[in-house]
């Protein structure tokens, strides 16, 4: 099930604030419809990297990530003698949580004072995601993920903050998720969207840190949520938490439409509340396309200009080549060219893939799948790879998706680009 979301604004008011508390038990919550919600049980994450440590006194002080991902800050007076305290990167076990876990060390200590917890997420966390949408969460040690109903956020840095007296694994989760069935139709051809969360309990007051269940359809105050078309053509049905939507009978001169929908959030304890409006972007496709989406935003190929496409393929050597929306340009090269379905990683290698993507501008322009960190360093590939989904005959379609970090051409250690798309070429050789 796709699910390349955009989330387009989120109202925020104050209304109380403390430090967040720990729910060591899980009972049945009850949400806006009466049904009960379903605490999961998730594995502990596995270590993936050493820890950073420091010894910490009365006189308090602070204490990041390698990564300076996530930040703590010890207040004076919090602990009484000298204490070790550690971060130490952990596999997420929350599905559906675009940012990276950090175990917090030491737990069970008690603090005297709330310590304040920052995590800045990364522009790959922040693909396609209005980070007002965000919250901190920790797994207890029983296995079950909360969410932390107090985290308040920087409007500037993006920056997540909450203050706690208790230590685990902390990670981040999105409220709501806005899934459709494809991103993309023919003229005439229709999608399905479904509105999702993770909080049964998301509309209670029985508790201040809420317990993060699946992600299942929304089954809240069903007839508050309204449906929209926020830009472009086509027609919506809207039912509930679902909406179907109807693409033109011709592809349109603005494409992608984009599909919205509003869900009212009201957390217990909560610096924040309000209105939510989530949005996904649905292109009109014609026979053949190449979309992508650059750090979450959408650009498709340019339609045919005097019978010329903006798309040229060969297949002895793999080949794609598209002229994108906003003067962008993407090119996909398998040097050994492909012979069937299969995923091919980013290399230097007849059977791996180099990937470039053009930007407007003079210079630098250009941003590659690979990158060096400084003079001498080695050459660094992205991770990930194109995936080959079909491999027609002369005639039939090519298909394949991808996903890849290009970096900036001409700088040691360059800033970055978190690319992923998909595309549909006819052969014809």
């Amino acid at each position: 099930m796709i699910n390349w979301k955009i989330i387009a604004c989120f109202a925020i008011i104050t209304v109380m604030t403390g430090a967040c508390r720990k729910n060591e038990t899980t009972p049945p919550i009850k949400d806006g419809n009466g049904q009960p919600a379903k605490p999961v049980k998730r594995p502990l994450g596995q270590v993936t990297g050493p820890a950073i440590a420091k010894t910490i006194g009365p006189a308090g002080g602070t204490l990041a990530s390698a990564d300076h991902r996530i930040l703590l800050e010890v207040p004076p007076g919090t602990v009484q003698t000298n204490v070790q305290f550690s971060i130490q990167p952990v596999e997420n076990t929350l599905e559906g949580s675009p940012g990276k876990a950090f175990r917090l060390l030491p737990e069970g200590v008690a603090f005297t004072r709330p310590v304040t917890i920052r995590y800045t997420p990364g522009a790959e966390e922040l693909a396609g995601i209005n980070p007002e949408v965000l919250f901190l969460a920790y797994q207890n040690k029983d296995g079950y993920h909360y969410l932390a109903s107090n985290t308040s956020i920087d409007p500037a840095t993006h920056q997540l903050s909450v203050q706690t007296k208790h230590f685990s694994d902390w990670s981040i989760v999105e409220l709501f998720e806005l899934e459709a069935d494809t991103t993309q139709v023919l003229p005439g051809g229709k999608a399905q969207l479904q509105l999702m969360w993770h909080m049964g309990s998301l509309l209670t007051v029985d508790t201040t840190d809420q317990p993060i269940g699946d992600l299942i359809p929304y089954d809240g105050h069903l007839s508050k949520v309204k449906w929209s078309l926020a830009s472009g053509k086509g027609k919506i049905t809207p039912v509930g938490g679902k909406c179907s939507y109807e693409a033109p009978d011709e592809v349109p001169a603005v494409n992608p439409a984009f599909v919205s929908v509003s869900v009212p959030i009201t957390l217990y304890d909560s610096k924040r509340t309000g209105l939510a409006m989530l949005t996904t972007p649905i292109f009109t496709v014609p026979d053949e396309y190449v979309m992508v989406s650059v750090d979450g935003q959408p650009l498709m190929n340019l339609p045919p200009n005097n019978g010329e496409s903006s798309i040229s393929m060969e297949v002895d050597k793999f080949y794609i080549w598209a002229e994108l929306q906003q003067n962008n340009f993407l090119t996909i090269l398998i040097p050994g060219g492909v012979t069937g379905t299969g995923s091919y990683p980013y290399g230097e290698d007849e059977k791996e893939t180099y990937i470039e993507f053009v930007v407007p501008g003079d210079l630098d322009n250009s941003w590659l799948s690979y990158k060096y960190d400084c003079e001498d360093c080695d050459q660094v590939f992205s991770g990930g790879h194109v995936k080959i989904t079909k491999n027609g005959n002369i005639g039939e379609y090519v298909e394949g998706e991808f996903s890849v970090d290009v970096w900036q051409m001409g700088h040691y250690a360059p800033p970055k680009k978190h690319l992923t798309g998909k595309f549909r070429v006819r052969r014809t050789i």
